[in-house]
């Protein structure tokens, strides 16, 4: 009988040549259809008609809402080798929750999650092992109790963006300057569903650069701004666009800025492709002119805030800090308007800002050439850069507080002072031609 003739075809046969030229022989066994996934994987037990994956998966509880729990569901059994494994969490594994803030389209609470996320799966025991307590932020989606496909967009962003990642050694912390995704829980009281994200003690970048601005040297600034434009280009690379990258959503922890909330970005090859939703969000001083005036959304516009964040870190304070947010600034920034610039900036800095925030979007550096510039800022640079921050005598420099209610810094809805600046620009411009025809 010929060697072709002696193959077992239930079984996959390896031979291993050890060192004394015995052959060893490993048998695998055949994988077999696992009636929920589908997959032919490795079952839990010869006897067993589902996978070991999806064993894993039904000891995870469920929501009750089939949006998120087929979501959930998906991120535990899904082939891919990564670490994310989304969960919905029980309110009640929370405690010391404390409201922080409020934004546009949520609410923002602090908490301490008892036994933490999902870290391993223990045979042994046969469940998962978790990391242990941990600070998290919650983020309650206003009018999510019945909630659809759409509103799991920022979670299933994160998990999409994941998988693009080529390392994932960032644990807990963060994937690839991103903040990370946990999962899913629900307020009993308000039935509003909340998303868990990791919690930064020390806040966003604006209150590490106003806490002492005077003491913050030049060689932090350009580290924090070297790791602001890693998160960005990583976004960029898995053709993602941000549309609302701004100093309250960049988050420091330790010496490094992770960038965070991506709940109202998109897939770049779904805003190219077009979007059914034309409603424009976000804080008038770090939206891109093009967008202003009514354009798609693109990696360039995500480019134009990262410049206005530069000019926050150069100053101390937040781009047009001194003027109403409304449509009389929308016209003004599509007209050219831009912050003033001062002088005590590295060599290179000033020019750079000032390619990010170009009035053509197609004339603004990718985030690639930009993380290039502050790597060589870094390396060639350090020790010039390691003293604070001088002050020049300029009005336009150092922390302020301003009181005007008319300075909106956090997201919302522009669409309608966006129409209405268009048409007062349209109504200026009849009115010249007018003048001048006479």
């Amino acid at each position: 009988m010929s060697m072709s003739d002696s193959i077992n075809y239930k079984l996959k046969i390896d031979f291993l040549i050890s060192n004394n030229n015995t052959p060893s022989i490993t048998l695998k066994p055949k994988l077999k259809k696992c009636i929920e996934c589908n997959l032919r994987r490795k079952h839990f037990d010869g006897n067993n008609q589902i996978c070991e994956i999806c064993y894993r998966a039904k000891t995870i509880i469920q929501s009750g809402n089939k949006v998120i729990d087929d979501f959930i569901r998906y991120t535990l059994t899904n082939s891919s080798n990564i670490p994310i494994k989304m969960e919905f969490v029980s309110y009640d594994k929370f405690s010391d929750i404390t409201f922080i803030a409020e934004g546009g389209f949520s609410k923002i609470y602090k908490a301490t999650w008892l036994d933490g996320p999902i870290s391993r799966w223990n045979n042994e025991k046969q469940k998962y092992c978790r990391s242990g307590k941990m600070t998290v932020a919650l983020k309650e989606l206003n009018n999510s109790k019945n909630i659809v496909s759409k509103e799991l967009h920022e979670l299933k962003l994160f998990y999409n963006f994941a998988l693009n990642q080529k390392s994932h050694n960032n644990g807990d912390v963060g994937l690839g300057y991103i903040n990370k995704y946990f999962g899913i829980t629900q307020n009993p009281v308000t039935s509003n569903f909340m998303i868990i994200t990791r919690y930064y003690e020390s806040g966003d970048i604006t209150n590490y650069i106003t806490k002492d601005f005077t003491k913050v040297s030049w060689h932090d600034k350009l580290g924090k701004l070297y790791y602001i434009i890693t998160g960005l280009k990583n976004i960029h690379e898995a053709n993602i666009i941000h549309k609302d990258f701004h100093s309250g959503n960049i988050f420091i922890y330790y010496h490094e800025a992770i960038t965070g909330d991506l709940g109202i970005n998109k897939s770049a090859i779904e805003t190219l492709n077009g979007d059914n939703d034309n409603e424009i969000y976000g804080i008038i001083p770090y939206v891109a002119p093009e967008i202003l005036q009514g354009q798609k959304y693109t990696k360039a516009s995500d480019i134009y805030s990262f410049g206005m964040v530069m000019w926050e870190l150069m100053t101390g304070r937040k781009p047009f800090w001194d003027k109403c947010h409304d449509s009389d600034l929308i016209i003004e920034i599509c007209d050219g308007l831009r912050p003033p610039i001062v002088t005590n900036a590295p060599e290179g800095y000033i020019e750079l800002m000032q390619k990010c925030w170009h009035p053509d979007p197609n004339k603004r550096p990718k985030a690639n050439d930009i993380l290039n510039i502050f790597w060589i800022f870094g390396k060639m640079r350090q020790n010039e850069y390691k003293n604070p921050t001088e002050i020049v005598n300029s009005s336009h420099v150092g922390p302020i507080i301003t009181n005007n209610p008319g300075t909106i810094y956090k997201s919302r809805s522009l669409s309608m002072m966006i129409k209405s600046a268009e048409s007062t620009r349209t109504l200026r411009g009849q009115n010249i031609i007018s003048k001048f025809s006479k």
